[in-house]
């Protein structure tokens, strides 16, 4: 068939429209996709730079919350925007807008029914609600908000830093389907963003206060560096903590020796030397459970006993004073401000109560090494005067030789030996040992020597001598001291020694042959019973005869093994040393003790008195 020319007119102009409508509706579309595409480029740019913008803000946390509004906002409809972040149980609401109009800044407990933010932090996902009305019963948790015209969707998502959830976005609107999946994924972004950057803010934060608060604990240690005198450092540390931490109440707690607590140093005089029982009060609890208690309401604790002299009081923390882990006291900080004490400042009160043990430690230390160093020189000075009791020069007798030896196992003793001039060319000797030690012994010893002088300077027999000597003790000494002594009169020109022993080592008599016999003598010490008879007891001495009088410091020595030096190995040394003069028989058998004990420290006074007949 053939079409007549209008006919084909007709397609031809047909097919031309079609075609143009076809290229136009292209066009549209085209255009449509370029707009499409325009507009998904300008979100994701204004989300990048939002992203940029709070990663490299170097803010402090309020600052960085309007920052990261003020990046959502160029994201998506922020006019009802929060931004929330979790401390405990509570939720504060660091910035909320309404209808574009900024609303004050509020906070509320999630202990109990915690609603969609209580949910967010626990379970850590976002939610989108496209209809409240609509979805009310199906969503995970209920809102709390009570409102005459709620919002009718929302998008919330959670801060997260770390795997921990530190606070939450909203964003919500009165209309219901108002936002996407498009919405929350970009909402959640920029929460994440946010949630590093305040993490890392709160971290500078923290570094910075740290820094700050250890400047101000090494403020303390300065002001109070030199002062070693603990009556002075005390009161020197309460001036410093309180002017330079500004507490309201500042004290410090010492154990004494008895175990109990005393306020040694208060900001509030009245209250030093006061006592509390451990387990009382916050104080009593640090120190009997040897921890720190922080109080941020002091109302709603038990434990808490009200000071007339602070009334103000509202919060309280109270921290150990340890050296190691011996408890020495209690570091008492108050505040007339609740919530005083966070957490951020544990690492610095821990810091600063230690410096504050230390510092009572050092003083302690440095009283008790002024106290050693002033009684060493009083020991000192005692034994100075100790040694002067001492004979100064032994007796010079044709024919014999005499010597005696003392020695201390401490800077006193109770150990002493004398050479009394008498009538008729005789001589006392006395040796003795008080049993005791140290201070008490070296007293005790001067006592008894100058009664033993004074009555044995008549010449009374020895008996009788220590008969006296042991009355006036009584008399004079009521401690539960005694003494054990020898009194011996020496008779050098009829060659003879009477002596009498009143509870004191029996001496040994080495004859020139070598044979060394043991003197059989009984006695009760001086200073126990009121009556004392002791027996006399007469010795010749041959030429080359050795008489031994001695401490139970000799043979009672100590080697490393426990072992003492004893009798016999005192006697087979004088027999083997009864060749010298009495000054060498004295210093080989100190020498020879001294051998036998090696390093071990003396536990015990030595002392010993020679006399050889030599002619």
């Amino acid at each position: 068939m053939v079409l007549e020319p209008p006919v084909i007119v007709a397609v031809i102009v047909a097919i031309t429209v079609t075609m143009m409508i076809l290229i136009a509706a292209c066009a549209r579309l085209r255009s449509a996709a370029h707009r499409r595409l325009s507009t998904q480029l300008a979100e994701l740019q204004a989300l990048s730079d939002a992203v940029s913008a709070i990663a490299s803000a170097s803010l402090d946390e309020d600052e960085l919350c309007r920052l990261v509004y003020e990046r959502a906002a160029q994201v998506v409809d922020a006019s009802n925007f929060q931004l929330g972040l979790f401390d405990g149980s509570r939720y504060v609401i660091k910035l909320r807008y309404s209808r574009g109009v900024e609303q004050p800044s509020s906070q509320f407990d999630l202990s109990e029914a915690g609603g969609i933010m209580g949910w967010l932090r626990d379970h850590a996902r976002p939610l989108i609600v496209r209809d409240f009305r609509a979805e009310m019963e199906r969503l995970p948790a209920q809102p709390r908000y009570i409102s005459a015209d709620p919002p009718r969707s929302a998008v919330f998502v959670p801060m997260v830093a770390r795997d921990v959830v530190i606070g939450a976005l909203a964003i919500q609107s009165e209309r219901p389907n108002a936002y996407t999946d498009a919405h929350l994924r970009m909402l959640s972004i920029v929460a994440n963003q946010a949630a590093a950057a305040i993490q890392n803010a709160r971290a500078l934060r923290l570094e910075r206060t740290r820094a700050r608060q250890m400047e101000l604990v090494s403020a303390v240690a300065r002001s109070t560096a030199l002062v070693f005198d603990l009556q002075s450092l005390l009161p020197r540390l309460i001036q410093s903590i309180q002017s330079i931490f500004g507490y309201y109440f500042v004290g410090i707690f010492l154990l004494d020796e008895l175990g109990q607590i005393v306020c040694s140093a208060a900001s509030h005089p009245t209250l030093v030397g006061r006592r509390w029982r451990k387990g009382e009060g916050l104080v009593g609890t640090c120190i009997a459970e040897g921890r720190m208690i922080v109080v941020n309401d002091v109302a709603c604790d038990g434990r808490f006993i009200f000071t007339p002299e602070m009334p103000a009081t509202q919060s309280e923390a109270v921290l150990p004073l340890k050296i190691g882990e011996r408890l020495i006291g209690a570091l008492d900080l108050r505040s007339d401000r609740p919530y005083a004490f966070d957490q951020d400042e544990a690492h610095y009160l821990e810091v600063l109560s230690q410096q504050v043990a230390v510092a009572v430690e050092d003083a302690r230390l440095y009283e008790q090494s002024v106290e050693r160093q002033q009684l060493e020189q009083e020991l000192n000075f005692a034994r100075e005067i100790q040694i002067s009791f001492l004979p100064r020069s032994r007796p010079q007798v044709a024919g014999w030789s005499v010597a005696g030896k003392w020695r201390v196992a401490r800077q006193v003793g109770g150990d002493f030996y004398d050479f009394i001039p008498l009538p008729q060319s005789r001589w006392g000797i006395v040796i003795a040992d008080v049993t005791d030690k140290g201070v008490p012994a070296a007293l005790f010893m001067a006592l008894s020597r100058t009664l033993v002088r004074a009555v044995a300077s008549n010449g009374q027999a020895p008996d009788e001598v220590l008969a006296r000597t042991n009355e006036l003790i009584l008399a004079d000494s009521p401690s539960d001291l005694f003494v054990t002594m020898i009194y011996a009169v020496w008779n050098p020109g009829l060659g003879s020694v009477i002596l009498a022993n009143a509870g004191h080592n029996p001496p040994l008599l080495c004859r020139a042959d070598g044979a060394v016999d043991v003197i059989p003598s009984r006695g009760i010490a001086l200073g126990v019973v009121e009556q004392l008879s002791p027996q006399p007891i007469c010795l010749e001495l041959q030429i080359g005869d050795v008489l031994l009088l001695y401490t139970d410091g000799m043979t009672d020595a100590l080697n490393a093994g426990g072992e003492a030096f004893g009798l016999s190995r005192l006697q087979a040394a004088l027999s083997r040393l009864r060749h010298l003069d009495a000054e060498s028989i004295a210093d080989d058998l100190m020498r020879v003790v001294d051998e036998f004990i090696g390093d071990e420290p003396a536990f015990d006074d030595r002392t010993l008195v020679v006399l050889k007949r030599e002619a």
